[in-house]
């Protein structure tokens, strides 16, 4: 597989089933846990930790990228290029 999985979860415990005037909201804890899904052919375990408001959820994506070894790379394509001139400048 050639993606890493990261999911979301919210707590739905201990709450009214429907909310709202109408009735027609269905509440959510914004409490929960990001989960890291497991990737053999990248050597990934899962792994899972628990956030108490959707404000922290970036963070938590990124401590939780950071424990497994992870890191996102940016212009991956720009990065080639500038090796490759750096290299023929060096030869030169």
């Amino acid at each position: 597989m050639k993606t890493i999985g990261v999911k979301i979860y919210f707590w739905t415990n201990d709450l009214p089933e429907r909310v709202g005037v109408k009735k027609e909201e269905i509440p959510f804890w914004e409490g929960g846990q990001v989960y890291l899904e497991a990737n053999a052919d990248k050597g990934i375990e899962s792994q899972n930790i628990i956030f108490n408001s959707m404000e922290e959820l970036p963070s938590k994506i990124k401590i939780l990228l950071a424990k497994a070894k992870l890191v996102g790379v940016r212009n991956f394509g720009d990065e080639i290029r500038a090796s490759k001139r750096n290299a023929k400048k060096q030869l030169q």
